[in-house]
């Protein structure tokens, strides 16, 4: 979903306020940088839409950015661009499977290059504890903010998990081309519970 705001200001300004007001504004680069951060969600995920809000970030700050996942399930280029991202900015990595991925990222991490590095793995995915371990070791020791998109049923996933965040994510329409996207702290390291992100954006085409 993009993050455009054209003729909607004054509802986000409001919605802004409201957040700022909750001493919520967990969801940035400064809060994730050096975690391992798990985003699941269900059929209404805003995963991607979550993702663009710290890649755009990263950019506005001339810090480097990588997409790592399978063509099938990446983004889409039109929406991320229509969104202010820079995508000749945006290296995208396209694996067969999770496996790849997580080979691809330990690589990358070790080159301690990146502000934020997304692993789109899909809701299959599984993330065995050691991969987990060095990865978000990796993470904080280049201060790279690691996120890893496991799509739906993350929420009841058993597996033991390394992640300093693990949240959840959906959207819901409020107006013919407009929806909210939220994020849900299922488990937080480092704050209390009872957080939550939201923003406005106008939703694809596809959507409206």
């Amino acid at each position: 979903m993009s993050l455009q705001m054209k003729g909607v200001a004054p509802a986000r300004e409001v919605l802004a306020q409201r957040i700022e007001d909750a001493g919520l504004g967990e969801w940035d680069l400064d809060a994730l940088a050096g975690r391992l951060v798990e985003l699941s969600g269900g059929g209404a995920t805003a995963a991607a839409s979550a993702s663009a809000t710290l890649i755009l970030e990263a950019q506005r700050r001339g810090e480097l950015c990588v997409w790592i996942g399978a063509r099938a399930t990446t983004f889409y280029p039109p929406d991320f661009a229509a969104s202010g991202i820079d995508l000749e900015a945006l290296p995208v990595v396209h694996v067969a499977h999770a496996n790849h991925a997580l080979r691809v990222a330990d690589a990358l991490l070790r080159s301690g290059g990146f502000a934020i590095m997304v692993l789109d793995l899909g809701a299959r995915a599984r993330l065995p504890l050691p991969v987990q371990t060095r990865l978000a070791g990796l993470a904080k020791r280049h201060n790279t903010a690691l996120l890893a998109i496991t799509g739906a049923g993350s929420r009841k996933r058993p597996e033991a998990t390394m992640a300093s965040l693990r949240a959840e994510s959906s959207y819901w329409r409020v107006g013919p081309d407009r929806f909210v996207c939220e994020l849900r702290p299922l488990k937080d390291k480092r704050r209390p519970p009872g957080w939550s992100h939201r923003e406005i954006r106008r939703g694809p085409d596809g959507l409206c």
